[in-house]
């Protein structure tokens, strides 16, 4: 059954959903969520507003709820919050986008955040209630917060998602990873093991998966605050894969801020839980996820991309040889 994605606010909500195409897994790290207020000096304020997003932040609130606005920043699109509730803008040719998301989020048992979608001036608006917690850092997780991240991840997988993962997509990404790093070596010669071990990873069911959730997504509970432990934003690239990529992504995007062998630790800990079988695929997902963020800065931001080899490449091949199941020991 689809939950209901209308809610308490002026404006028309978008009448249907259309997916569009796939979205890049990489963002810009957006501003920490915080109780900082906006600038009330319209012109000094409109500066700070990215000028796509104005129409229709101004055509949805009064004057003094958009001079409250401060904006948390955002990749696919702009998000703003007035303290009490965030807004994210969708530009016009992803307007269905703000649809697609708020019903993912109630798929995922979050639509009680979801207060409305309406689209303004040709531009989808999701708005949702403000979480107080900010972006995964290393020294806001406790066993607390590590548990209630376990049990997030845990439930998601009990969603099912039509089809499997296919030994197709798997080599066509792996081929992809191959030439944009045809330059290092070692690279490759993972690239080649990863060929080899594929039908580990294929004809997995797809499961209800989150597929982002890097430190930015991953927010904490901030001290003295009530209700959820943690909460991941961001679910319009949710869908259907496996769960042993979903905790690969964790510990890639996440969980490696707190150092490799804390990193491990932690993913252990969330992978105690799950069947072997997936335990034994972040083997396979942990180093390919590396290679996609080696490919990623390869090919977006390549005057980093020396230092994200210097620091991804080795993970990568030691988890390969660790975690691997036919290599080492299996997670």
């Amino acid at each position: 059954m689809e939950a209901s994605v209308q809610g308490p606010l002026v404006g028309e909500p978008l009448a249907e959903v259309v997916v569009g195409p796939p979205l890049p897994v990489k963002g810009e790290d957006p501003v920490p969520q915080g109780k900082k207020g906006g600038l009330l000096a319209e012109k000094f304020h409109r500066a700070r507003i990215n000028p796509v997003a104005v129409a229709a932040l101004k055509g949805l609130l009064p004057q003094e709820g958009f001079a409250r606005l401060t904006p948390l920043g955002g990749f696919e699109a702009r998000v703003y919050t007035d303290g009490e509730r965030v807004y994210k803008v969708y530009k016009r040719e992803e307007a269905h986008l703000a649809a697609l998301e708020a019903k993912r989020m109630a798929r995922a048992g979050l639509g009680s955040l979801v207060l409305g979608v309406v689209e303004v001036e040709g531009q989808g608006v999701l708005v949702t209630r403000r979480f107080p917690g900010r972006p995964f850092s290393p020294q806001a997780l406790t066993p607390k917060t590590l548990a209630a991240l376990s049990h997030l991840f845990l439930s998601l997988p009990r969603l099912p998602e039509p089809g499997v993962v296919s030994q197709e997509e798997l080599l066509e990404r792996l081929e992809r990873f191959a030439e944009s790093l045809f330059s290092v070596p070692e690279a490759l010669d993972l690239v080649k093991a990863l060929k080899k071990e594929v039908e580990l990873a294929a004809g997995v069911e797809r499961r209800f998966c989150h597929r982002d959730a890097w430190a930015g997504n991953l927010l904490l509970k901030e001290p003295g605050a009530e209700g959820l432990e943690v909460l991941l934003v961001d679910w319009v690239r949710s869908g259907g894969d496996d769960p042993a990529r979903d905790l690969a992504l964790l510990k890639t995007g996440s969980l490696d801020l707190l150092g490799e062998a804390k990193a491990r630790e932690a993913l252990l800990r969330l992978g105690r839980l799950y069947p072997k079988e997936v335990r034994e695929r972040l083997g396979f997902y942990v180093p390919l996820t590396y290679l996609h963020d080696l490919h990623w800065f390869r090919s977006k931001k390549p005057e980093e991309f020396p230092e994200a080899l210097k620091e991804k490449l080795p993970k990568a091949l030691s988890f390969f040889q660790d975690c691997f199941p036919r290599k080492g020991k299996a997670c």
